[in-house]
């Protein structure tokens, strides 16, 4: 009987509290598995990704757009809210105007963002500059035009900063 009370605790230390028996702190990014089953669901997430990041990583390498890039600009025009909608008239998570929403469900986050990214990546092929990019993004390609660069605006220079700097910190 003696033996018996003596193995109970023994047990609970060496299999229970015992960091051993625990991952925790273990790093298994590097692994794969011999069968080829993932070991996770989920998309190893880009930095600064709160949501989304499947999509995000799925259209950013589809239209060769760096996928911090796109986080940025959602992070600056919706904060990752997929129902927003500003006093413009902008709607969803990269706040697409009616004009480049033709078509899909600006709410729905799959055809908003694959759809803000295709633009994004046509303005940074157009202008070859990732300001001159971002302000036509946020003031209309027109105004950019119009003003030989990053136009006038207060709103679109703080746009334009903001969203280069984090960016920047997310690279």
């Amino acid at each position: 009987m003696s033996s018996r009370l003596i193995l109970i605790p023994l047990f609970l230390f060496v299999f229970l509290l015992s960091p051993l028996a625990h991952s925790a702190g273990r790093d298994y990014s590097g692994w794969s598995s011999s069968q080829g089953w993932p070991l996770s669901r989920h998309t190893p997430k880009v930095k600064g990704c709160l949501r989304y990041c499947e999509t995000i990583n799925k259209y950013a390498k589809h239209y060769q757009v760096p996928p911090e890039l796109v986080i940025a600009v959602i992070s600056q025009e919706s904060h990752f809210k997929a129902r927003a909608q500003s006093a413009k008239g902008a709607k969803g998570l990269m706040q697409l105007m009616d004009m480049n929403s033709e078509g899909i469900d600006p709410f729905d986050v799959d055809s908003n963002i694959g759809r803000g990214t295709a633009l994004l990546a046509r303005l940074l092929n157009q202008y070859d500059d990732v300001q001159l990019a971002l302000a036509a993004y946020n003031a209309g390609e027109g105004n950019v035009r119009k003003y030989g660069g990053i136009p006038p605006f207060k709103e679109t220079q703080h746009y334009v900063s903001r969203v280069v700097a984090h960016y920047e910190q997310l690279k």
